[in-house]
């Protein structure tokens, strides 16, 4: 008996391993990322990873650069969200709000998913403002609170949550030259506005605006953003755009909240 509890213990480990390894290397797609920068991610050691990763390039889950020799996603990750994306009633149902935003504001506007710690983008409309505003792409993820959705969601969170998705992310978001006391006020921020806003953080001149989607409980599980360029942003705009987001998020609360809510129990 023992010593099935400790096989399935070492199985279990394996598993969590594994995955952090696989949010490591998502976290940098579609660049890459080096053994010795997956081992000091996931607090792993090298020969430890680097077994792991084996079974993973095996299973076709990551694949290798031959030139640089840094770790990607492979093929049957993308195998998997394409089966997921399809039978994803959050992204059924917000599909025509991103097209009416798009169309609306001509700006490009995207569905971020809360996973955890991070954001992933599970959608995106591009306007037709000539000057395209292209933040980040389907599947990739970022630390929570890295862009305007992740800021409108923190900001529905408890103090003690929100200091747990802090920690988790610390030295993540040093990559976007973030501090923790920055995040705090823009948190801040976001509740007294009602809208988290995003102002040249990841490329200079693109600001986002976003609005949280909410479960039936009122937990933030996703949210729309919409990314122009900063100019664009101006104060009576940014109330405008607060106004098209609500009315298209209240539309979608519900039904999609509670299919997302359900596929994640």
């Amino acid at each position: 008996m023992e010593a099935e509890m400790q096989g399935k213990a070492k199985g279990t480990q394996v598993i969590r391993r594994a995955t952090q390894i696989l949010s490591a290397i998502a976290r940098r797609s579609p660049a890459g990322v080096g053994l010795s920068e997956i081992a000091q991610r996931t607090g792993l050691a090298q020969a430890t990873a680097r077994r792991i990763l084996r079974g993973l390039l095996e299973e076709r889950l990551v694949t290798q650069n031959p030139t640089t020799h840094a770790y990607l996603l492979g093929p049957l990750v993308y195998e998997f969200g394409v089966c997921s994306t399809q039978q994803s009633g959050l992204i059924r149902h917000a599909r025509p709000a991103l097209e009416r935003l798009a169309m609306q504001t001509g700006d490009t506007v995207y569905l971020i998913a809360r996973s955890g710690a991070e954001a992933v983008c599970l959608d995106r409309v591009e306007g037709n403002f000539p000057v395209r505003v292209v933040t980040t792409g389907i599947g990739n993820r970022r630390p929570l609170g890295v862009g305007a959705v992740g800021l409108a969601i923190l900001a529905r969170l408890q103090e003690s949550e929100i200091d747990a998705v802090l920690r988790t992310n610390a030295a993540d978001y040093s990559i976007y030259g973030l501090e923790l006391s920055d995040l705090r006020t823009a948190i801040r921020l976001s509740r007294e506005r009602s809208y988290g806003f995003s102002d040249g953080l990841l490329t200079a001149g693109v600001s986002g605006i976003g609005l949280p989607i909410l479960s039936p409980g009122g937990s933030p599980v996703a949210g729309i953003s919409i990314a122009s360029t900063s100019d664009r942003m101006s104060p009576a705009r940014l109330a405008e755009l607060f106004g098209l987001l609500r009315s298209e998020i209240a539309g979608i609360h519900l039904n999609a909240g509670r299919e997302h809510t359900a596929g994640q129990g």
